[in-house]
């Protein structure tokens, strides 16, 4: 095991990289995508278990996508490395935030405010990825996620506003897979 007490930020940054999964943009697409359709069909008879399953999943999804590619995945001596337990402690940042999403849903009575709300945070751990692989490209998703989702929010029709802001959250992860660096950049 690397003793991480000891290495510079610039070495625990690259191994960071070196251990992250290039499968968790294409899961997040799969799982947005889901939802988008799964929104544009059922409008409001949409269950909102359905909203936490698509934030939700991308995660787990991504490391069967790795096992199903051959890939190592998430491996049990990374979560040693500062880095990415910077990363694990901001999603548990943002867990603790999504009872405020509940609150201002029920408040509204306006499932499009859950799915705009978790779009959003789930788009929030990009920020901490992206520092910790130094790629911009994390920032950039979020940054683009959260505009992309209010616009949808704000001017498409109330009938396909869940499933516009879901299809926006979508969207941004075509930009992740394109422009995220990969662990075989690391050099």
């Amino acid at each position: 095991m690397k003793d991480f007490s000891t290495i510079s930020l610039a070495d625990a940054r690259r191994e960071y990289l070196a251990t992250s999964t290039t499968a968790m943009p294409i899961g997040g697409f799969i799982a947005w995508s889901a939802l988008a359709i799964s929104a544009f069909v059922l409008g409001d008879r949409l269950p909102a278990f359905v909203v936490f399953i698509a934030a939700a999943i991308p995660f787990p999804l991504s490391l069967i996508i790795d096992k199903l590619r051959g890939q190592p995945g998430l491996q049990a001596e990374s979560r040693h490395n500062p880095v990415t337990q910077l990363f694990m402690r901001f999603i548990t940042v943002v867990a603790l935030l999504i009872p405020f999403v509940i609150i201002a849903t029920q408040a509204a009575g306006d499932l499009d405010i859950l799915i705009l709300g978790l779009a959003i945070l789930a788009g929030m751990v990009w920020v901490p990825h992206g520092w910790g692989a130094d790629d911009p490209a994390g920032f950039i998703h979020f940054a683009m996620r959260a505009v992309l989702c209010y616009c949808a929010y704000i001017f498409i029709p109330e009938a396909h506003r869940g499933a516009a802001i879901a299809g926006a959250a979508a969207l941004t992860y075509v930009y992740a897979i394109a422009a995220m660096k990969k662990p075989s950049s690391v050099r």
